[in-house]
């Protein structure tokens, strides 16, 4: 692949001429975050950790001596936001799995600022777009009085969604955005299941089994049809599941044992959830959506718990075409005038610019014209030393010559062309222009 340029290097009034530029499918098994609190020196410490589906592959993925909680996965898959605490005061931050710390080589984790009004964040969860965050705000960490609000991804823009006369826990936007679930409580009584009109603020509570009962954790289902929830109805915790109106509640969980916080796997096939003995003593299970096929994934002495069901990460491919394009542009220049009985050295430049997507490019120079070549002629007079030219500071050569050599692509890279000519004192010099038309080529063996 080449480009040629052809110009005319004349002596006398005019010299150098160029020509213009040319130029020739993914499984839906996702992976699990939750909070561990075995991996700390700290036994008060919770760590964040992911794992597979069928709980190979586990992974920490928030390194911090704080009390880090309540994952929840990105829509994309790439990203959780998770509740932090440090010297007392909870708060939201992000880690994005898609962007390395290049001082630790994990995943970057940005804290967002702290809410300015000095109130605390916590049990964040993302809009079904994940263009922001719901949370709940409280005065304190030991507040019983909480809100749902929401925030730019960057900590900004914070407004309430919900503030009702109930506490507010567990927030959740249906797919489309249209409700807002929560879990609600009035002490002394217990929690309740409740979910918000957003178009209207209209509340609707869906389940409260007896004022002293505890309901919560609610979560929607992938497609906004069903909510599963934890409740302690029939005397410890359990699942249970109903339509999103809150009709046809049923029970998915049937033991002694101890089984809360369910998350839906991203097709709707299955659940994570905590069980355990007691609160105390929990390890990370997965179940069909119908209670069936359950499966430990967690074997910890201690307490694993609030896990969340990640999609794969759908990679996403942006970029542009670029078309093979060598280009050369040369301006013009001369050597002014030849003087008869003098010898001299003339000397004459142009100054160009050169663009290649190649892998490389040489730009060369060559006489064509098959009248003594590479020198300056007058009708059939010739100069008796050939012109002699090189390029960005190299040695001056005779024509043919290879000037300059490019590496690798270039855009609008500056070159300056130096023309040498030799006039000898001796030298008989005839009336008229000498000239000669030179050709410029621009190559590569890597388009």
């Amino acid at each position: 692949m080449f480009i040629a340029h052809r110009a005319c290097l004349l002596a006398g009034t005019a010299l150098l001429a160029c020509a213009a530029p040319s130029a020739e499918a993914e499984p839906v098994n996702g992976r699990i975050a939750f909070t561990t609190f075995e991996s700390s020196a700290d036994p008060a410490a919770g760590d964040i950790w992911t794992m597979n589906a069928d709980g190979a592959d586990k992974r920490q993925a928030i390194f911090d001596p704080g009390y880090d909680a309540q994952s929840d996965w990105s829509p994309d898959g790439t990203r959780i936001v998770f509740r932090s605490r440090h010297n007392n005061q909870y708060e939201v931050s992000i880690v994005d799995f898609s962007v390395l710390d290049p001082a630790t080589g994990r995943p970057r984790v940005v804290e967002l600022p702290k809410a300015p009004d000095g109130t605390q964040s916590s049990q964040p969860a993302w809009f079904p777009d994940g263009s922001a965050l719901l949370y709940r705000r409280t005065n304190g960490p030991e507040s019983t009085r909480s809100d749902i609000w929401a925030m730019n991804l960057d900590g900004t823009n914070r407004h309430p969604v919900a503030v009702l006369p109930q506490d507010q826990f567990y927030p959740s936007f249906s797919p489309d955005r249209s409700k807002l679930l929560f879990a609600t409580v009035a002490p002394p009584s217990g929690r309740s299941i409740q979910v918000m009109d957003v178009a209207t603020g209209a509340v609707t509570t869906l389940f409260d089994y007896s004022a002293q009962s505890f309901d919560s954790a609610p979560a929607w289902s992938p497609d906004g049809r069903q909510i599963a929830f934890e409740s302690n109805l029939d005397g410890d915790m359990e699942i249970f599941v109903m339509n999103a109106d809150g009709s046809n509640v049923r029970q998915i969980t049937h033991n002694t044992l101890w089984d809360e916080g369910p998350a839906w796997s991203p097709d709707g096939t299955r659940f994570a959830f905590s069980r355990g003995a007691d609160d105390l003593h929990l390890d990370i299970w997965t179940m069909n959506a119908d209670g069936f096929d359950a499966r430990q994934l967690t074997t910890y002495p201690g307490r694993d718990e609030s896990p969340d069901w990640g999609v794969n990460p759908h990679p996403v491919s942006v970029g542009a075409n670029v078309a093979p394009v060598l280009s050369l542009q040369l301006g013009t220049g001369g050597f002014g005038a030849f003087i008869p009985g003098v010898a001299r050295d003339y000397s004459a430049s142009v100054a160009g610019s050169v663009t290649s997507t190649a892998g490389n490019a040489t730009l060369s120079a060559a006489d064509n014209t098959g009248r003594s070549p590479g020198h300056l002629v007058n009708g059939t007079y010739a100069l008796a030393q050939p012109l002699l030219l090189r390029a960005a500071g190299g040695t001056f050569a005779p024509l043919p010559a290879d000037l300059l050599r490019y590496p690798g692509p270039v855009s609008n890279a500056q070159v300056e062309v130096q023309f040498q000519q030799a006039v000898g004192a001796t030298e008989p010099l005839r009336t008229g222009t000498y000239a000669k038309t030179l050709t410029f080529t621009l190559s590569t063996t890597e388009p």
